[in-house]
């Protein structure tokens, strides 16, 4: 199978036939063979009765409907496990990345034979500002985690050679991020140029709460930036209780000490104790993600499925 294409599906069933239309238009006559999984992460609306009459329709599309929500990150996981192209494409379900710009990613990694990957780089995005503002957080972590270039970005829109599709299938991690995944993966990674367009309906599932626990997990899967800025604060605030406590005895021994210092003794054990509960806050962060690491649980559980997928389910 030389080519497949991987979508995480998510309340999107307003979107779905639209985007059956155009990945035909785009992927006829691209490769002799090609496939495309559509991986249902528990839509509340009618994403997967959409999915079912699609998959009736177009015989080159499967679909995998998981247990339950588990995100898009675990979603596009999930479906790289299943997918069995030489060349695997991700991309999202809203039309947002048009199917139109996948040749620009496989011309790019034709070209580019010693390159691994080919990530999408919108020349302007249609995001709202906490998204862009996150994505911006999020490449600067990577840069600074995994020495990459300063004009490499990240995105949901990538090719992936099928050695790179294998080794992330290995990661059994409950709290993935994709881009971390693939650059520690290699660095053989290229930026192509992309259209971006607005929603075709309906609204992002990424709202500010979700985009703030996808940079999370990308600070404490990666990152010792925390930790790191929690010793910083201690080493700075010991240096400022030594100069403090120097300061107090002088006075003491100068006789210059009365019974004021209440204040003084209120904003120090506020400080320390606002420090104490930060290192602790973020120590029992990374415990409870070892804790989940360590259990072993299965990283998606699946309903159903349909298509051609569907004859290979395993025993």
């Amino acid at each position: 199978m030389p080519l497949s294409v991987v979508i995480p599906v998510y309340n999107s069933a307003a979107c779905l036939p639209d985007l059956a239309r155009q990945l035909t238009a785009t992927l006829e006559g691209l490769a002799p063979q090609y496939e495309v999984i559509l991986v249902d992460d528990a839509s509340p609306d009618d994403s997967w009765t959409v999915i079912e009459g699609l998959v009736r329709e177009y015989p080159w599309l499967a679909a995998v409907r998981l247990m339950r929500n588990y995100g898009q990150q675990q979603a596009t996981l999930f479906g790289l496990s299943l997918a069995r192209g030489d060349v695997v494409v991700t991309m999202d379900d809203d039309l947002q990345q048009p199917p139109d710009q996948i040749p620009l990613l496989l011309e790019a990694l034709a070209a580019h034979p010693e390159m691994d990957a080919v990530i999408g780089c919108y020349r302007e995005k249609q995001h709202r500002w906490y998204r862009n503002w996150g994505s911006a957080l999020i490449r600067a972590l990577n840069r600074r985690a995994f020495n990459l270039p300063r004009d490499l970005c990240s995105s949901s829109f990538r090719a992936l050679r099928r050695p790179v599709v294998d080794s992330l299938s290995r990661w059994q991690t409950r709290n993935p991020a994709m881009a971390a995944l693939i650059y520690q993966t290699t660095h053989r990674i290229m930026n192509v140029p992309v259209r971006h367009e607005a929603r075709f309906a309906g609204k992002t599932g990424y709202s500010f709460y979700k985009q703030a626990r996808l940079a999370l997990d990308y600070i404490c899967n990666i990152s010792l930036l925390p930790l790191h800025a929690v010793a910083a604060a201690g080493v700075g605030f010991c240096a400022f209780s030594v100069v403090f406590a120097l300061r107090t005895l002088y006075r003491y021994y100068a006789r210059r000490i009365d019974v004021e210092g209440w204040t003084s003794l209120i904003v120090m054990v506020s400080l320390s104790a606002g420090l104490i509960l930060l290192a602790l806050g973020i120590i029992g962060e990374y415990i409870v993600r070892i804790l989940r690491e360590v259990q072993g649980a299965p990283r998606c559980l699946e309903r159903e499925r349909a298509g051609w997928i569907a004859a290979s389910r395993p025993p």
